[in-house]
């Protein structure tokens, strides 16, 4: 398959984190499509600053795609709901698993998190670039000795045996290729129907720890941009950035 993202591969076997990896190789020039890879990272990072922890056994990997010039910030949200997408059809694909998406960047499977997803935008030699990082815990257990193992799983935890990591990274990749085949053409709709046919969050009741409020209410939408639209008593509010806790 001819494809712009993953026809380089970069592996290591121990980074701080493979967003921080690609984002000087990229500043130094690297290739838009290259991805990097780890065994494990020691600094892995989530969200909002948050440690994420990446032993070996997990597929760690960054994906550096080029943007076009002038790609309107407001649709940077739409980077994690196609990353999103992209890894919960492979896990259905590869292990017939019940894997869906959670707003703004998590992956689910029965319910708990699998996958975390961090997007960065940087301009290097006035091309606007894009890191999609890519956390899955796949071949390493999480119920015990993790911080949120209450709430998070792991491939062999739900299949019930360990998987090929390289069929996984693979079928992500192809799967991001198509997307981002999306983005490049501005077929922002697909992409958003993609994620809402997906959504373990849509028709949910919410609550959004936003930066500076808590907002409750049912989920209703997402936007052209990926903002989530949540009912809260009649009146619609749009947000942008927060966590996002399932209530029902």
């Amino acid at each position: 398959m001819n494809r712009k993202l993953g026809f380089k591969t970069i592996r290591y076997e121990s980074v701080t984190s493979t967003n921080e990896v690609l984002r000087k190789l990229a500043e130094e020039g690297l290739e838009p499509g290259t991805v990097v890879t780890a065994k494990v990272q020691t600094q892995g990072k989530g969200r909002m600053t948050r440690k994420w922890e990446s032993p070996e056994g997990g597929l760690w990997m960054s994906v550096l795609l080029e943007t076009e010039n002038g790609f309107d910030n407001e649709k940077f949200g739409l980077l994690p709901l196609m990353a999103g997408s992209s890894v919960a059809t492979a896990i259905i694909m590869e292990y017939d698993l019940e894997a869906g998406v959670k707003w703004p960047n998590d992956v689910l499977v029965n319910g708990k998190k699998v996958c975390g997803i961090l997007g960065e935008l940087l301009t290097v030699n006035e091309k606007q670039l894009a890191i999609i990082g890519i956390g899955i815990n796949v071949n390493n257990p999480v119920q015990k000795g993790y911080d949120f193992s209450s709430v998070s799983t792991s491939v062999v935890e739900e299949f019930g045996k360990k998987v090929k990591l390289e069929v996984l990274e693979n079928t992500i990749l192809e799967e991001l290729n198509f997307r981002a085949e999306l983005l490049e053409t501005k077929d922002y709709d697909k992409i958003l129907e993609d994620w809402r046919n997906l959504s373990e969050t849509l028709g949910k009741k919410v609550t959004i720890h936003a930066p500076k409020e808590k907002i409750t209410g049912i989920a209703k939408d997402i936007d052209e941009n990926g903002s989530l639209l949540v009912d809260t008593d009649g009146r619609i509010v749009k947000v942008i950035v927060g966590d996002c806790e399932h209530l029902e």
